[in-house]
């Protein structure tokens, strides 16, 4: 029994094989060794894409790449005459993956056609929906060995847009085919997965073909998608090509490098370091009512008062000119720190004393010493504890206003309060 399932596997092989040569018969089987991948790989390799001053603007994207026996052709044209559309195409895809930057992005890798290690299938996902891995997908690309059978192109259109379906954000569906004899609907599919995602999809087509009516059509699918574009795999041939489309297909300009695409951007210009929401506004992190991006004093306690600077400050405490005492007017202002002290008890501060730039530096640092000693000596007699509060004075040398008028040097003359681990 063993023999005769033995026996009929390997007929079941020996007229698969010879299909596919049939199938290939126009061909030189000499010059289309498909399984020496390594040896038709582009002269030209992509290097590391410059992504400065761009932002990832895909979430995830679907490679969907045409196996089928048209691909088997040879292709025909100036740099690669010698290999068939079906190597240019997977070229094409291992080209692609080495040239997209390292990103936090779901990537999957769909064939359709019939060729010998095709299964029955006749479309799948070879790799993914998965957390993109470079490596893992080039392994998967070379598992499709051999071109073959029709070209089920709307099928495999219809798939994607179940993994569509199953992602969150935005997507890029890339696809690699000649645009010969592709049946199932594909145009109908688009305009299905257009309906469905194109306010998050986009499609892209990249051409392996020879006949005009062919490219027509891969120019048609792209355009009815309303989102994404069509070349030739010529036009993609070399580095800067390359890097021009995956580019243009994964990422966007951000001028201020926040992360969000300049045509998301509605806070333009954030400064750099600052974190974002979605649409690239500053948020406010330690919920003072002062957005990042302004604010000089981040991390601020929770209830602290703050001025339009976002600095812990003896809110409305002015001292007078060459005086250093704390009014009793001033005191409910001075119990919103002490109210801060007593809600978090593992904070330490520290008394700032700043002055006016009236009168010698070393007369104001003197002075300064004396303002941050005033507060600190009001706060004790609250009942916080002395290790809690250091005091330093600063004088004349950090104004925050211009001391040209009277009312800036009255804002230079002011106690700042620091938390200190």
């Amino acid at each position: 029994m063993k023999r005769k399932l033995s026996l009929f596997a390997c007929l079941a092989i020996f007229i698969s094989l010879q299909t596919g040569c049939f199938q290939l018969k126009s061909l030189d089987l000499k010059v289309l060794d498909f399984m020496k991948l390594d040896e038709f790989h582009s002269a030209i390799q992509s290097q590391e894409l410059q992504t400065e001053g761009y932002a990832q603007k895909v979430d995830s994207f679907i490679i969907v790449l045409d196996s089928s026996s048209s691909m088997g052709t040879i292709y025909k044209d100036e740099v690669a005459e010698r290999y068939s559309r079906f190597m240019i195409a997977k070229d094409i895809v291992s080209r692609m993956n080495n040239t997209i930057p390292e990103m936090q992005i779901q990537g999957t890798l769909q064939r359709f056609g019939y060729g010998f290690a095709a299964k029955g299938k006749l479309t799948e996902a070879v790799y993914g929906p998965a957390a993109y891995s470079r490596s893992d997908l080039e392994y998967a690309l070379q598992s499709i060995i051999t071109p073959g059978g029709h070209s089920p192109a709307g099928l495999a259109i219809g798939e994607t847009s179940k993994i569509v379906g199953s992602t969150e954000g935005k997507s890029a569906v890339i696809v690699i085919s000649d645009g010969e004899k592709l049946i199932d609907d594909p145009l109908i599919k688009v305009k299905t997965l257009k309906k469905q995602f194109g306010d998050r999809t986009c499609l892209y087509t990249v051409w392996v073909g020879s006949k005009t009516e062919s490219r027509e059509f891969m120019d048609e699918i792209a355009s009815e998608m309303g989102c994404g574009f069509s070349v030739a795999a010529d036009d993609i041939a070399t580095s800067e090509g390359m890097e021009n489309f995956v580019r243009k297909v994964f990422l966007a300009r951000d001028s201020d490098g926040d992360g969000v695409p300049d045509d998301e951007d509605e806070c333009p210009g954030t400064p750099p370091g600052i974190e974002v929401d979605a649409v690239g506004c500053a948020g406010d992190s330690d919920g003072d009512g002062v957005t990042d991006d302004l604010d000089v004093c981040l991390n601020t306690p929770k209830g602290a008062i703050v001025d339009d600077r976002g600095c812990w400050v003896v809110k409305g405490v002015k001292f007078d000119y060459k005086k250093w005492d704390v009014k009793p007017q001033f005191n409910s202002n001075l119990d919103n720190i002490i109210n801060v002290l007593e809600n978090t008890p593992d904070l330490n501060i520290r008394v700032e004393g700043h002055t006016d730039n009236i009168g010698s530096a070393k007369y104001n640092l003197d002075l300064s010493k004396k303002r941050a000693e005033a507060i600190k000596t009001y706060l004790v007699g609250k009942g916080i504890d002395e290790l809690r509060i250091t005091s330093i004075g600063h004088g004349l040398s950090k104004p925050i206003a211009d001391n040209v008028t009277k009312e800036g040097r009255a804002l230079n003359r002011r106690a700042e309060l620091i938390p200190v681990k």
